[in-house]
């Protein structure tokens, strides 16, 4: 079901995702995770903070092919891969108020991040 205001959202690939954070470092964002697995409880994470660009080195296990993309958010790293990425949309309520990209990936994980109030 739709959230009410909600402008229909045109679906993004891996690079207009990456795009669309890229375009809000240096801001205020909040970032959460979920499975979206019908059995996976209520394990989740969320973060708010300054999102940046991730610095260091980050070491993967048979990761699938692709681009890895790192950003923090706060104290917390955010990594993003390529070869697990399904789909992206962006969530827009309109003008004035916060924007949102909500991102699908390979085994149920949802990925939220958008604007947060300061």
């Amino acid at each position: 079901m739709p959230w009410p205001g909600r402008v229909p959202a045109m679906s993004m690939d891996f690079d207009a995702l990456i795009a669309w954070l890229d375009g809000h470092v240096g801001q205020r964002v909040f970032a959460a995770t979920q499975s979206a697995s019908q059995d996976a409880g209520n394990t989740r994470l969320s973060v708010v903070g300054a999102l940046a660009r991730a610095e260091g080195e980050i070491t993967l296990i048979d990761a699938r092919p692709g681009r890895i993309e790192a950003f923090s958010v706060g104290d917390a790293t955010l990594v993003l891969l390529e070869g697990d990425f399904l789909d992206a949309s962006p969530i827009d309520f309109g003008a004035g108020r916060p924007q949102m990209v909500q991102a699908e990936f390979h085994g149920a994980v949802s990925v939220t991040v958008g604007e947060a109030p300061g």
